[in-house]
């Protein structure tokens, strides 16, 4: 039986340089296209895609590519027979047998996907062969999915409206990827992903670890520099920051790069991934821990993003980096504010309290939300979301939560594009 997914959208980390692109990518998505992400290892694409997915309020279809893939493990594929016996004895002396075996068609994620309308996020698209990859073509750009002859089922399906495919990709340097086919990039809109900037991945490492931003802050800039010292800063270094965080978080351990239980720590997750030696993995890692004993966290510049290649940045405007702010060397008052800053904003993280809104409005909660949209609805009748929106002035995604909530409820239906009182669907 296929299992239909959903996400989660609470966990969901956003800051303004990922609230940009799930913008562009939700404008193309609703206006009918494809989506393809693509970018190095790490860089949060998998995410991303299943959060796009589930602010289109669609069930969820997920599929990881695969070199042993066949066409048949996307669309579907005979499994088993049922068979039908016919004895007709109407004459006692006669005894007439029908004897009819008829293979039994499975439908695979694909082709639910086309169906039902569902969303359907192919994960590393290009580690299945090409080949396999060209049944995508006319579902996505005749919306109609061509299955195999049968004489027991159509041999074409007509693509629901509400299907859309989000598609995600690595490097094609990368071990065990295909080249990707003109075809299909041709029918795809492609959102580069570089990685997370020194912010969101401070913002990941706090709300996914719960660990205080003076801790995430150094282990994002001690990744950085090593990665960079390394020459291995064409990956991203998330996953390893994540690592750290999770580790020194739980077990209690102090993020200070003089600890020597830190260390250990940091050469246990690092050194496997600066594709050097282990010897000059090591000693280009002790430089770096002793160079933030030195220099302490408060004097550590913001390291500029990684150049792109010339010809890469003509290609895709779009991630062009901007330009580094100048830096400075801080005197000895600005040191120490800035340290109590950031104590400061540890403890605010340790109590998880609740940010205060302004004074001058009232406090809104999810009931009031969503009172506010079944009050619309009851007074406009069917709406879209967009209209539901620009009404109550709301966020996209404070609407698609409260309607989600409100369709679990039984409260609220979709019909099409259009969100309707339940008891005026029935």
């Amino acid at each position: 039986m296929t299992t239909i997914l959903r996400a989660s959208p609470r966990r969901f980390v956003s800051t303004p340089a990922i609230e940009r692109i799930v913008v562009r990518a939700l404008r193309y998505l609703q206006s009918g296209f494809s989506v393809h992400l693509r970018g190095p290892a790490g860089t949060g694409k998998t995410t991303l895609a299943l959060h796009l997915a589930d602010l289109m309020a669609r069930p969820i279809m997920l599929i990881y590519g695969d070199d042993e893939f066949k066409t048949s493990d996307l669309i579907g594929n005979q499994t088993g027979y049922t068979r039908k016996k016919v004895v007709d004895n109407f004459i006692h002396s006669v005894v007439k047998v029908e004897d009819e075996l008829r293979q039994n068609w499975v439908d695979s994620r694909l082709t639910l996907a086309c169906r039902e309308g569902f969303t359907l996020v192919y994960d590393e698209f290009n580690r299945s062969r090409p080949e396999v990859n060209n049944v995508l073509l006319s579902a996505l750009e005749e919306k109609l999915l061509v299955l195999p002859p049968s004489n027991s089922r159509n041999e074409y399906l007509r693509v629901n409206p509400h299907f859309r495919a989000i598609l995600t990709s690595n490097p094609e340097e990368y071990c065990g990827v295909h080249d990707t086919q003109d075809a299909l990039m041709d029918r795809l809109i492609t959102i580069n992903i570089p990685e997370p900037d020194e912010l969101t991945q401070q913002e990941i490492l706090v709300q996914k670890t719960e660990c205080d931003r003076a801790s995430a802050l150094l282990i994002v800039r001690l990744v950085r520099a090593f990665r960079r010292k390394t020459g291995a800063a064409t990956t991203s270094g998330l996953r390893s920051c994540l690592m750290l965080a999770k580790i020194c978080q739980e077990h209690e351990l102090g993020v200070a790069p003089n600890n020597p239980e830190f260390r250990d720590v940091c050469a246990d997750i690092l050194l496997s991934r600066a594709g050097l030696s282990l010897e000059a993995a090591t000693k280009a890692l002790w430089e770096v821990l002793n160079e933030f004993v030195a220099t302490g966290i408060e004097d550590i510049p913001v390291l500029a993003p990684e150049p792109k290649p010339l010809d890469s940045a003509i290609a895709h405007p779009s991630i062009i980096p901007p330009p580094p702010e100048p830096t400075f060397q801080p005197s000895a008052d600005e040191i120490a504010q800035t340290l109590e800053a950031l104590e400061a904003d540890a403890k605010t993280t340790r109590a998880k309290k609740p940010r205060k809104p302004p004074t001058s409005q009232p406090i809104a909660t999810e009931d009031t939300w969503e009172q506010e949209i079944l009050t619309f609805l009851r007074e406009n009748g069917s709406s879209k979301l967009t209209e539901i929106e620009k009404a109550l002035k709301l966020d996209r995604f404070r609407t698609v939560d409260t309607l989600r909530a409100l369709m679990e409820q039984g409260k609220v239906a979709q019909r099409y594009r259009l969100y309707v009182l339940q008891e005026d669907e029935a």
